[in-house]
Formats: structure tokens, C-alpha cells, sequence
């Protein structure tokens, strides 16, 4: 495909590859926090055009499903403001080759479109014509004794639904999900309740489906139960088990916002076929096959493992890492020849 003359002077970043599986623990339920660095606040990669214009059209044609928001006497739209405005003085800084900062609004070089910094649309709807991160919203709630998701726009829903989950307190949002309620739970108030402005954080998840249709299948509002019962397993059948199957990571950001003390929950998708990890290093896919095997039995079922599990498996060791192999000695293997080849010189001269 040809690039347009705005690509060819933007700088896109490397793929940071959040593959937080390389922290598991067999059997046990990790939440993956760690301190944020607010230059990795916002991330911009080779997939921003693709994804934008995605979430462009979900804005214009499923609004009623991707955008909520909340009349709280206004306190809602003080925190959709102040977000805003610390995403319109971010990304021209952080991101010079892609924004520009002209007259009373932003120019967005990638999608040569320009949004205005006091326009009509929601603010949150503006942050999002800028970014590839989903964004919520939440805001402290005396009556529900917890931080409560009063607005939103969530183009690319790892299977849940926005307008459902909307005036819900944390807690309840991920009622639906066992695991988390066992687990994660009490961890998760603890953390949003002891969150400080000076100290966001960052944490990720990953999950893999066999019921997409490709990395771009990326609005998928439908829960895991409705769309469980659906599915159908998938069986190991070579190497094209490698396009059967999407590995999906999410990076989220929980940032409380100095103004208004509300806390802007972001989450930047990634996704990209089971078969990419074929290029990627090997250590990658022995963490991804270490993490599979040893899956919590409540994330399992979460995750929908009874219908992608043993193809995963099968096609990692097969075919990821038995290529992998294929394609000549690893270094460590290298560097023990070599030994040998000393030790050998060494004995012959002595």
C-alpha cells in the first residue's frame, strides 16, 4: 500500500510488545501493577492509521454503544475537561511528528484532520479522535462507597459492554468475571481508593481467541458467556492453527486527575495472530506456552481456554518453537560449541 506524504514523515514507534505472560505464576491470579512513567502514558504505533479509522467509524455509526456519559451537576463534564486537556497538551510534546498545536485546536498530521480544542463534540469523544486508548471515566460516589464508571468511550471491548457497565461502581463491573471477583477484587478497591495524582500506574492483561477474524476484529461488545456459548473448539491443524487463533494484550493506565480527583482508567489494544510470535523471540513464545499451561482454573474459564487451549499449545511447540529451532542453533548452543572448540585446541597444544 502506498503511504500518503503524511506518513512518510511521521515517526511511528516500535510495537513495545506488552507481554505481561512472562510474569505469570502457575496457577495463581496476578493484577500486573506497576508505576506509570507518564511519557508511556499515551502510546502510538505503526497500527494508528488502521485503528483510527476504525474507531472514526464506530463514532459516527455506534455511537449509542461506544460513548456514555453521566449529568452529575456537572462534576462528569469538569472530569471529560480536564482529560481532554491534559491529552491536547500531551501528544503534541510526546508525539511532535504526528500533532501540532494550530490556532484554537490540534492538527493530526496521520489522519489530516483537525479537532478543535473547545468544539462541540464531549470532550472524552475528542480525546478519543486523537488516540488510539479507550477512556473511562470514574468518579468517587459517597452513596456506592467506591469509584463508579460515569463516562466513557470504549471503542475495542474485550467482551463486555459500556452501556451496560455505565453508573456501575467497580466492583460491579467485573461481577461477571469470577476470576477477578476471587482474586483481583479487594486488590482493585485498594488500589483505586489509594491512588495519588503524583503516582499513576499501569498494568496489562492478555487473552487469546479462537472466534475472531484477525487483528482488526476489535469491537466485540458481547460478553464471554454470550459469546462462549457459541463458540466451538478449536482443533490443532498445522501451521494454519497460527491464523485460526488472536493473541490480544490490553495496556491500561489509572491516572487520578489533579483537578477534579476523578480517575482516568485508559486501554490501548493490541492484537496480532498466534503465528507473528514466529518472528518474535523465542523466549516470547516459551513465556506465551509456560503462561497457557499453567492457567489459573478460574482464568481458564474466563479466558474460554476449553476452546483454544490444547491448539495453542500444540501449534507453539510445533510449530513457533520447533521452527524456531529449524532455523539453526540458538546462540547458547553457539557459544557451547565454541567452548568445546577451545577445550579441544587446548588439550591438543598441551
Amino acid at each position: 500500500m502506498a503511504q500518503s506524504p503524511a506518513d512518510t514523515c511521521i515517526e511511528w514507534e516500535d510495537d513495545p510488545n506488552t507481554f505481561i505472560f512472562h510474569n505469570e505464576k502457575d496457577g495463581k491470579v496476578k493484577m500486573h501493577l506497576f508505576p506509570l512513567d507518564l511519557d508511556d502514558w499515551i502510546r502510538i504505533d505503526s497500527t494508528y492509521p488502521a485503528q483510527m479509522k476504525q474507531r472514526k467509524q464506530l463514532l459516527s455509526t455506534e455511537i449509542a454503544k461506544v460513548f456514555v456519559t453521566t449529568d452529575r451537576g456537572n462534576s462528569t463534564k469538569h472530569c471529560e475537561e480536564e482529560l481532554f486537556e491534559l491529552v491536547y497538551n500531551f501528544l503534541p510534546k510526546r508525539f511532535p511528528s504526528i500533532f501540532e498545536k494550530r490556532g484554537n485546536g490540534i492538527y493530526n498530521r496521520a489522519t489530516d484532520e483537525f479537532i478543535a480544542k473547545d468544539g462541540h463534540e464531549n470532550p472524552i469523544i475528542r480525546a478519543s479522535r486523537l488516540t488510539q486508548e479507550d477512556w473511562c471515566i470514574m468518579e468517587w460516589s459517597d452513596d456506592a462507597s467506591g469509584y463508579v464508571l460515569t463516562s466513557g468511550v470504549v471503542c475495542f471491548p474485550m467482551r463486555w459492554s459500556l452501556t451496560e457497565k455505565h453508573g456501575m461502581v467497580m466492583g460491579r463491573v467485573h461481577e461477571p468475571v469470577h476470576a477477578f471477583t476471587k482474586h483481583l477484587k479487594v486488590r482493585a478497591y485498594d488500589v483505586m481508593n489509594n491512588l495519588k495524582v503524583e503516582n499513576p500506574v499501569w498494568r496489562a492483561n492478555w487473552a487469546i481467541f479462537n472466534d475472531l477474524d484477525g487483528p482488526d476484529d476489535l469491537f466485540t461488545p458481547k460478553g464471554h458467556e454470550e459469546r462462549n456459548g457459541a463458540n466451538k473448539k478449536t482443533r490443532y491443524q498445522g501451521h494454519g492453527t497460527g491464523k485460526d487463533l488472536v493473541f490480544r494484550a490490553e495496556y491500561q493506565t489509572l491516572r487520578k486527575l489533579p483537578k477534579t480527583n476523578c480517575i482516568a482508567f485508559s486501554i490501548r489494544t493490541y492484537q496480532r495472530f498466534l503465528s507473528d510470535f514466529k518472528d518474535l523471540p523465542r523466549n516470547d513464545s516459551e513465556a506465551l506456552l509456560r503462561a497457557i499451561q499453567g492457567l489459573d482454573s478460574d482464568m481458564s474459564a474466563y479466558k474460554g481456554a476449553q476452546f483454544w487451549q490444547d491448539a495453542a499449545i500444540k501449534y507453539l511447540q510445533h510449530d513457533v518453537l520447533g521452527h524456531q529451532n529449524q532455523r539453526g542453533p540458538s546462540r547458547q548452543m553457539m557459544m557451547m560449541a565454541l567452548l568445546f572448540v577451545v577445550i579441544g585446541v587446548c588439550i591438543v597444544y598441551w
